[in-house]
């Protein structure tokens, strides 16, 4: 992102556009069967499925996270670059990014001293957003790769009907949303100490 708005109208500013609008568009399941049939099916490169057993080495667990983290990770990453994109051309074209220039300050100063930490107030507020959702929307992920973990077991509790087990999994993501929010609040004062309370 910061790369896509220093470089505007540039060849890095579309191929970041591109990624992103291209990394939003597609849904997460289908990334993650296209994952599963290049990496594991035709390459077979990484495992499909699972996560291995507690007697495998350590290599091959990560060789199972490696595809459903990406996948996980894809959708997230598309919408920082383009936020943080947005962010930082609001905040290069602002009064006090154009006096730290006119003042003979270091590009490079200007733009990760002064622009990039003004910049992070978007991305911050979606990623509060984005961890408590990544939680609840690992359900597609976790069937796609066969993983057990609290979206498949959520989705489990509504076929059993087993009303206890969902009760705890609702108040859980409560919960995660509510601590994001609650770390989310604490990080914009210590990027910007106007906002601390």
């Amino acid at each position: 992102g910061v790369l896509s708005a220093t470089r505007r109208g540039g060849f890095w500013d579309y191929l970041g556009r591109s990624l992103a609008l291209f990394g939003q568009a597609l849904p997460q399941f289908w990334i993650g069967i296209m994952l599963i049939v290049i990496f594991a099916v035709q390459l077979d490169w990484l495992p499909s499925t699972g996560r291995g057993y507690p007697e495998d080495p350590f290599l091959d667990k990560v060789k199972h996270f490696i595809l459903p983290t990406f996948t996980l990770g894809w959708l997230g990453s598309a919408t920082y670059l383009r936020l943080t994109r947005s962010s930082m051309l609001e905040v290069l074209d602002s009064e006090f990014v154009k006096l730290a220039r006119s003042k003979g300050a270091p590009n490079n100063l200007v733009i990760w001293k002064h622009a990039f930490k003004n910049a992070l107030i978007a991305p911050i507020t979606y990623s509060s957003l984005f961890l408590a959702s990544f939680i609840t929307g690992a359900t597609v992920v976790e069937l796609v790769f066969s993983w057990p973990g609290i979206g498949r077991l959520a989705l489990t509790a509504v076929t059993n009907n087993d009303f206890a087990l969902l009760t705890g999994i609702v108040l859980f993501f409560a919960g995660a949303y509510i601590f994001f929010n609650f770390v989310a609040d604490v990080l914009y004062g210590v990027i910007d100490p106007r906002i601390r309370l």
